[in-house]
């Protein structure tokens, strides 16, 4: 298959995975997020060094989002909350078995994520080495940006007395965001081609915190509606947390389509080609120790550095060393 077929076709399926997540068309989005990442392994396996780490990261990326699709599926098989009665014998336990199984899609879809970032940081570790002090600099101070990212909406959005319970519930989160960090951190010292596997890595590093802030919040809903069900919280609280919805366009959820998307393709065409180098700016390898800038060597072995007589030729020859014409 052509590459440009190929990159047509990535092309046209994130931008429709993109738009639809705009839209709330949430199992069209995930289809066409996972479309993308097959053609993107196809495009790695002929594209780029590390191919096969590579590609088997976005395919791993692409099984994360069709476990996210199965969980749209099964959460569309739900009869309903109504009844009669009090809304905590009626309406809570329903809604707290729908959050549950929620909270355990989105469990295994973060593990899954997680192999692939881990995948990712396998393929990037098999790039050989460059000094770049500038981009080792940003990738740090990017990778700490991150963190305290993740650090400042845990503290805001979790309880003291429920940190515990994030650490024991949300810890596939955590992996995957310490994972992206490295992923980063590991790119800045790096062999890549325009900071390409740099950003590439820092989208891959907030789509990570992302994904533990969305698992957080799930597992957060079913904390909410157990207290509420066993009476130690506020059930209409409950109920509104849990059946919140947005209204009109959904720009976090197109922006995280565009973090799953963006992110390996960035690594895939950041990464450089096999037998290939890096050319111009901080890329370039150190020069070589003991010369200045990696000059030539001097010549040697006589006074007269000029190059031998043109063979066939009468002009520009010296005179026979004997005075002979």
């Amino acid at each position: 298959m052509r590459l440009s077929l190929l990159v047509s076709m990535f092309a046209v399926t994130g931008v429709l995975a993109v738009s639809a997540a705009a839209l709330s068309a949430t199992q069209v989005s995930l289809r066409c997020t996972a479309a993308a990442l097959v053609v993107l392994a196809v495009l790695a396996v002929r594209w780029s060094r590390s191919r096969w780490a590579l590609a088997a990261g976005c395919l791993v990326f692409a099984a994360a989002a069709l476990v996210r699709d199965a969980a749209v599926d099964d959460a569309g098989q739900d009869a309903g909350w109504f009844g009669y009665g009090p809304s905590q014998t009626v309406a809570l336990p329903a809604m707290l078995d729908a959050a549950g199984r929620a909270y355990r899609r989105e469990s295994i879809a973060t593990l899954v994520q997680l192999g692939a970032v881990v995948l990712l940081v396998a393929a990037v570790l098999g790039l050989p080495r460059a000094h770049r002090r500038v981009r080792i600099v940003a990738t740090t101070v990017a990778a700490v940006a991150v963190g305290v990212g993740v650090l400042a909406g845990l503290w805001l959005d979790v309880d003291l007395d429920e940190m515990a319970g994030v650490a024991r519930c949300a810890w596939p989160g955590l992996l995957a965001v310490a994972a992206g960090l490295g992923l980063l951190l590991l790119a800045g010292r790096r062999e890549d081609r325009r900071w390409l596997v740099a950003a590439g890595a820092g989208l891959v590093a907030v789509q990570a915190a992302v994904t533990q802030s969305d698992l957080t919040g799930a597992w957060l809903t079913v904390a909410a509606l157990t207290d509420a069900l066993c009476g130690d919280g506020d059930a209409y609280t409950a109920i509104a947390w849990s059946t919140a919805v947005d209204e009109g366009v959904e720009y976090g959820s197109a922006l995280t389509a565009a973090l799953t998307i963006a992110g390996p393709a960035l690594i895939v065409l950041g990464t450089p080609r096999p037998g290939t180098r890096t050319a111009g700016g901080d890329d370039t390898p150190p020069p070589a120790p003991g010369g200045d800038d990696a000059a030539p060597p001097p010549v040697t072995g006589g006074d007269d550095p000029a190059p031998p007589p043109a063979m066939g030729g009468d002009e520009g020859q010296p005179p026979a060393p004997d005075g002979k014409d």
